[in-house]
């Protein structure tokens, strides 16, 4: 992770950004210098409903004291030759890699590559109202009040600046409750939430979504006798 006092540029477009090269250019444009010299890449994984195994990507350029953010990914794509050939990758190999001024990548197990361009992953930094109130719901039935946290407790120091200090749910730690039968959850948002008029349908879509397992019903055993 990058440590913190390194200055953020152009942060309010990178979700723009895709290449290595965009992050070379910028540092290039707004410290109006012809070489950055080397630089390194730092990943920092978020923890997303929709997107779990998704990053902030970072270039850091420590000569300079500034870093620069491309889009937001789970994957990304590069050449690891002279030719047309892109391969994917898991963007958490992007973690720690060397940057040449040339804008090619040596990776942390000794991979080079040319062309690196980060595959930008949709978000959905929010559930929809009733996906919470049926979340929170839940956090109240099993008691499970850990499962709230500071928003910037899941960001690399470095990043902090731009998150809201808003206190949001912890998917990592909501994925750790075992939801009742969906029959007797739904008793519970009646008597508790009966302005909440839900499916069992929409509940197990919901927890699905947010990583909640759901005990499944287990079948009535058939002991009327064979002949």
């Amino acid at each position: 992770m990058p440590e913190a006092g390194y200055v953020s540029l152009r942060d309010h477009d990178r979700g723009r950004r895709r290449t290595i090269a965009d992050a070379i250019e910028v540092v290039c444009d707004e410290l109006l210098v012809g070489d950055v010299g080397s630089a390194q890449v730092s990943v920092g994984p978020l923890q997303l409903p929709s997107a779990p195994r998704a990053a902030i990507v970072a270039v850091i350029f420590r000569a300079h004291g500034c870093c620069v953010s491309l889009a937001t990914a789970a994957r990304f794509e590069a050449r690891a030759g002279t030719g047309a050939r892109r391969d994917e990758f898991d963007i958490a190999r992007l973690d720690h890699a060397e940057v040449c001024s040339d804008g090619s990548v040596l990776l942390a197990d000794g991979t080079q590559l040319l062309g690196v361009e980060v595959i930008p992953t949709p978000l959905r930094y929010q559930l929809s109202e009733l996906d919470q109130r049926i979340i929170h719901n839940l956090i109240r039935m099993k008691g499970a009040y850990h499962c709230l946290r500071n928003l910037g407790d899941d960001v690399p120091e470095a990043f902090r600046q731009h998150c809201p200090d808003l206190w949001v749910l912890d998917f990592s730690r909501i994925r750790t409750i075992e939801a009742p039968p969906l029959k007797v959850f739904r008793g519970y948002i009646e008597l508790n939430d009966p302005m909440l008029n839900v499916s069992n349908q929409k509940i197990a879509d919901t927890l699905a979504l947010c990583g909640v397992h759901v005990p499944r019903r287990r079948r009535r055993r058939d002991n009327r006798a064979t002949i």
